[in-house]
């Protein structure tokens, strides 16, 4: 038997978890801690590898379906002998394609996944500091490249694994033992990296709502796309909010300091301060739209049947997208009446303002087309009011 941490008796609706991800994410470590705090047993699927996996493996390799489909059919015996017992289970596996999710669902009944979520430096740290492992770094970038996102699908939880051990093992632990009142009809992406706070008290207040019948707003969504086009676009926005946000502070207490201090002060401190606001909210606008994060209202859209909430959804991203193409339009006419006109104090053409109205209103078009085709493509998750929301 190649199990550990054997089952504590639970009295758990979920007893079948996938703790999923790319090599690096910790899986291993967290699906540990996870089993142990649900008392579930535990399944590490790195031990159920043949040789000739392992050999490949650490010859740096990359694995083929075949390879893999032995490997998942090892771990399907496994798991079977562990429902035959009368036990639930944690299994730590990368199960990074649908299809090998999909043959892992067809085996087990109400089979949740449980996704951390790393990035590609994040993951090659990790890996190289672990002494004594098959996995070579550079197979890494290989995990990447196999890795389709989970999100959508049902029964998936996604979490930021970047974040403490602690964290992450609370946030799937907190999700798991809500979801045990509807598991087979639950599917959530969550945003465990955000802050926890009053505004986002997902342990108390949306907990609280979905079980009063409370509805109306969500904080969070699923992100509108996922992948290494997504990172990038995450790491470009959040590196410009981060600049524009230093660059206001320094300015204006620059000014503040010049003006108090010496007596003097420099009148174009206003102006770029406010030039820059200008652009943090824009690209703070399409940034948060991409990772599903702006607020949205749905007391009556949840109230109707699935194809007709995909009727009112595929409504507003329509309207979405056409607003946002009006914004476009608008923003290029202002453009070119700006190249011709400048600030009165520091005397930048102001074309530059509405720069970055024209490009945020562009990607929320995109941002929107996509969400439109979403909307059909993926499975429709639980009615945002009944489904608790994790943030921590």
């Amino acid at each position: 038997m190649k199990t550990s941490l054997p089952a504590q008796g639970a009295e758990l609706d979920m007893r079948a978890l996938v703790v999923m991800g790319v090599s690096g994410s910790g899986k291993s470590d967290i699906s540990r801690a996870v089993a142990s705090a649900l008392g579930l047993q535990h399944i590490e699927a790195d031990l159920f590898h043949p040789q000739e996996n392992v050999q490949r493996m650490s010859a740096g390799i990359p694995l083929s379906d075949d390879n893999r489909r032995v490997w998942l059919d090892a771990l399907i015996a496994e798991m079977h002998a562990v429902e035959a017992a009368g036990n639930g289970f944690v299994l730590a596996c990368s199960a990074l394609k649908h299809s090998y999710r999909e043959q892992l669902r067809a085996a087990i009944n109400d089979l949740h996944f449980a996704h951390l979520e790393i990035d590609h430096a994040t993951a090659l740290e990790r890996v190289g500091s672990r002494p004594g492992h098959f996995m070579p770094t550079s197979l890494v970038d290989s995990q990447f490249a196999t890795l389709e996102s989970p999100t959508g699908e049902p029964g998936v939880l996604t979490v930021d694994a970047s974040q403490s051990r602690d964290r992450v093992v609370e946030a799937i632990v907190s999700w798991a033992k809500s979801t045990v009142q509807e598991p087979a009809l639950l599917a959530e992406a969550v945003d465990s990296s955000a802050e926890f706070d009053s505004a986002n008290n997902a342990h108390s207040e949306a907990a609280d709502n979905a079980d009063s019948g409370q509805e109306g707003a969500r904080l969070t969504g699923e992100p509108i796309y996922t992948g290494g086009v997504a990172m990038m676009f995450d790491k470009v926005t959040d590196m410009m909010m981060a600049a524009l946000m230093a660059f206001m502070v320094i300015v204006v207490f620059s000014n503040v300091v010049l003006r108090y201090a010496f007596g003097t002060g420099w009148g174009g401190a206003e102006e770029l301060s406010r030039l820059a606001f200008v652009w943090l909210v824009f690209v703070g606008v399409a940034s948060s739209m991409r990772r599903g994060e702006l607020m949205s209202f749905t007391l009556i859209r949840d109230r109707f049947p699935q194809v007709m909430r995909k009727v009112v959804d595929s409504l507003s991203w329509v309207l979405v997208a056409v607003a946002s193409a009006l914004s476009v339009k608008g923003a290029w006419e202002q453009m070119q009446y700006g190249w011709s006109n400048t600030s009165p104090v520091v005397g930048y053409p102001l074309a530059i303002a509405m720069l970055p109205v024209l490009a945020s209103m562009a990607v929320l078009v995109l941002l929107a087309i996509v969400q439109l085709v979403n909307v059909w493509r993926r499975s429709q998750p639980l009615a945002h009011a009944a489904a608790n929301v994790t943030i921590d």
